[in-house]
């Protein structure tokens, strides 16, 4: 949602009625006043967007210092606004990693229900759907190396943050599973344990995600082969999808 905040104020040379009453013809003195009083309208600032550039502002620099070692105070000051300011949008750093766990898996999972809403065969949209996760995940790295780093702190301090995160990605887990059971129903996948199936998708996907975290170089596309790889064994007659 968009709100007016106040750009600036001046002092208008004339009153506001008189200036409207005007004529406003370019060279003339009142399109001068005219121009000068447009300097004094509101500035409209998207928060939705300020927010999304904090976040990528907050991993950029939880990577580069460690989330443990970054304060509020350099964040603000990293963005370019005051302390304050940043406390309308977040009041800890914690929150910052609540809202991106929440913002980034609803934008894929909206996107994801549009593949798998698809009809043909499942095996190539489920390739799509974990081909996008993986490759997201390489360049939003920044953000996969300071999530690591704070699960690990909040570990620590014995909180339990990863049932945020299997909360939001339960979502993932029921989309595969239907999925696969279309699969198995169509006769494009042979019978297999559906709930084991899709687990173990998602435990590829997890490892990669462990390892980008801890050595942030992770090449994504040997992760593919692999998970392809998978895929193509479920296939009936184990023959690669089309």
């Amino acid at each position: 949602m968009s709100v007016l905040t106040p750009g600036g104020f001046g002092r208008p040379e004339k009153p506001m009625l008189e200036m409207r009453l005007q004529l406003r013809l370019p060279g003339s003195a009142s399109w001068a006043t005219e121009r000068v009083n447009s300097s004094i309208m509101p500035k409209i600032i998207d928060h939705k967007q300020r927010k999304i550039s904090i976040l990528r502002q907050a991993f950029a620099l939880f990577a580069q210092n460690g989330y443990q070692n970054t304060s509020l105070s350099q964040l603000a000051g990293s963005c370019g606004i005051s302390r304050p300011t940043l406390y309308l949008y977040f009041r800890d750093k914690e929150e910052i990693f609540t809202y991106a766990v929440k913002y980034y898996t609803d934008e894929m999972f909206s996107d994801y229900r549009d593949v798998a809403a698809k009809s043909g065969p499942v095996l190539p949209q489920i390739r799509r759907i974990v081909a996008d996760i993986i490759f997201k995940s390489w360049h939003s790295r920044d953000f996969i190396t300071s999530l690591g780093d704070f699960i690990f702190q909040k570990r620590q301090e014995d909180r339990n943050f990863p049932a945020v995160i299997r909360r939001r990605t339960v979502k993932l887990d029921h989309l595969l599973q239907r999925m696969l059971r279309e699969g198995v129903a169509s006769g494009e996948i042979h019978r297999i344990p559906v709930e084991a199936t899709s687990m173990q998708i998602l435990d590829l996907v997890q490892a990669y995600l462990f390892k980008l975290a801890i050595i942030k170089a992770a090449e994504p596309r040997q992760t593919i082969s692999v998970i392809e790889a998978f895929l193509d064994g479920l296939a009936r007659c184990s023959q690669p999808a089309q």
